[in-house]
């Protein structure tokens, strides 16, 4: 047994130790040593660590044999809920899109932990098939879920856009507040697709959603933009009017490389 193999077989067993910081020691010295060959042990030693700033380095020793521990990860979603979550935490950082049938099941899980995780995973791999899963919980009636599911949409981006510029319109007053919070945090380009149903939002819903929905058209840089922010600085609505001007003018003062 040459030196590399015995460091790396004394790292797996210290990798079990009792005390969390010979662990976490263990777990750094698996990043540098292990390969291939040890993907399926470094699997196992991350869904069965207790202790989070362990998994965290167990995390990164995974993700560095992203190719061979894929199939690992991929099992251990049939564990239980805190295992699951992990390994989906890994499978976000290896965004390899052949992983996503394996997730979709995952975004709809009873588990709040283990959903939230999923549709993170699944915003991080950028690929279209990931919307509808994603979509079926815009408007989420709880708070943090919704900020949870914002966070993976706008990691998604631009697949999502057309789908959120739909439900502005057609979605009930919550997904339309909600799909216009995503396209503000989404941004300038990837939002573009969605001026038209933005500027109807600003111009025909309830002033909480053409709030949001002003914002997220402010943020676009496309002619539209400014003409639409025209047209409502002549509204006979004095606060969209008001909104409109103040917007104007921030875009001039930073197309002119004023302040702000």
């Amino acid at each position: 047994m040459d030196d590399r193999t015995q460091d790396l077989r004394e790292a797996l067993r210290a990798a079990l130790h009792e005390d969390p910081s010979v662990r976490q020691e263990a777990a750094i010295r698996l990043g540098t040593l292990a390969g291939p060959a040890t993907a399926g042990e470094l699997v196992a030693l991350l869904v069965s660590e207790p202790d989070f700033f362990v998994r965290e380095s167990l995390t990164w020793a995974v993700v560095r044999q992203s190719e061979a521990a894929l199939p690992h990860l991929l099992r251990a979603l049939e564990g239980g809920a805190p295992s699951r979550v992990q390994v989906l935490h890994a499978l976000s950082k290896i965004q390899d899109p052949s992983a996503v049938e394996r997730i979709l099941p995952l975004a709809d899980d009873p588990d709040p932990a283990v959903a939230a995780k999923a549709w993170w995973a699944l915003g991080r791999t950028g690929t279209s098939e990931a919307v509808p899963a994603l979509m079926a919980h815009l408007g989420d009636p709880d708070e943090a879920r919704r900020h949870e599911l914002t966070r993976a949409l706008e990691q998604l981006g631009a697949p999502a856009v057309p789908e959120l510029a739909a439900r502005l319109r057609a979605g009930d007053p919550v997904q339309r507040r909600h799909a216009a919070e995503v396209l503000m945090v989404v941004g300038d380009p990837d939002a573009r697709p969605a001026v038209d149903a933005l500027v109807h939002a600003v111009e025909h819903d309830d002033k909480e959603v053409a709030l949001v929905a002003v914002e997220a058209l402010a943020r676009l840089e496309v002619p539209e933009v400014d003409e639409a922010l025209r047209r409502l600085r002549g509204s006979a609505d004095r606060w969209l009017a008001i909104i409109a001007d103040w917007l104007l003018s921030d875009r001039a003062e930073r197309r002119q490389g004023g302040p702000g």
